[in-house]
């Protein structure tokens, strides 16, 4: 009886043992699972070391929380029917520089940094996309937008103003632990009214520009034709000083020994220098030195 009882609670005492062991497993192994970073917080105390992803293993009176390091992307559309229910998008409505109300279509993509995980769970929470990241967003936008004019906004500055809403953002939430990647100006709305003054006057611009193109044009084909012209006579003229009777003769002896045996050619020659009388130009074959 005595062994029984001694063997019965060695029996016991492992059953205990391996229950005890399996409940300490069951609260100890956690998994980070792909794109989240682990954070471990004990009695109200966060520890400041991130957990990657994967298998942990952690104390069994340890808490663990996980937050995304994936990117992210924020929509704020001045479109009300573009807000999402679930409050990923908002309106956003703005004032430029000269007072006008106008409408941003933004999106910016934005994600956790893994070594400040620990300290925006402590210092903010997991929800830090309301809390920190939207109201910069918005800040950004009136800060920036309230630099430019509505038409600039329209037309030419949309790069810039995304660029410089993404400079402050990027400085503002760094150091809150989240990393701004890029941001987007999709859209600007303006008043029906202005967007028409704005595209009448575009248009009226670019015709006084492609009549400004025209004259210039014009200008450069006629001065391109005075100096053809002038080419063509100063090239008139050199040929003429050159024709000097010894060459208009060596012309002439040249052609004749060009002509075919047997043919009779009939040409009239000026009976004091001998060469060859052309019709309508008594100057030439003189040379500039012969009698007139």
């Amino acid at each position: 009886m005595g062994t029984n009882r001694y063997g019965n609670t060695a029996v016991g005492t492992i059953v205990i043992v391996i229950a005890a062991v399996i409940v300490l497993g069951l609260f100890s192994v956690r998994f980070v699972n792909v794109g989240e970073v682990g954070v471990l917080h004990t009695f109200g105390v966060v520890d400041q070391t991130p957990r990657p992803e994967g298998l942990l293993v952690k104390a069994p009176w340890a808490s663990l929380e996980t937050l995304s390091v994936r990117t992210q992307q924020l929509t704020m559309s001045s479109r009300a029917e573009d807000a999402s229910p679930s409050a990923t998008d908002q309106t956003v409505r703005t004032l430029t520089s000269e007072g006008l109300s106008v409408g941003l279509d933004i999106t910016t993509l934005y994600r956790l940094k893994f070594a400040d995980a620990p300290m925006v769970f402590q210092q903010i929470g997991p929800n830090y996309v309301e809390i920190v990241v939207r109201p910069a967003i918005r800040d950004a936008i009136r800060d920036v937008v309230g630099e430019f004019q509505a038409e600039a906004l329209y037309t030419t500055a949309r790069t810039e103003v995304a660029e410089k809403i993404e400079t402050q953002l990027q400085s503002i939430l760094s150091e809150r632990g989240v990393l701004v990647e890029n941001v987007l100006l999709r859209d600007v709305s303006l008043p029906q009214q202005i967007t028409t003054a704005i595209e009448r006057k575009l248009a009226a611009e670019q015709a006084i520009e492609e009549r400004a193109f025209r004259v210039q044009e014009a200008e450069q084909e006629a001065q391109r034709r005075v100096e053809e012209a002038t080419g063509i006579a100063e090239a008139n003229n050199l040929i003429n000083e050159s024709l000097t009777a010894a060459v208009l003769q060596d012309k002439y002896i040249t052609a004749l020994r060009e002509i075919d045996s047997g043919s009779v050619v009939y040409v009239p020659t000026n009976p004091d220098t001998g060469l060859p009388v052309i019709l309508g130009t008594p100057a030439i074959g003189s040379g500039g030195g012969g009698s007139p």
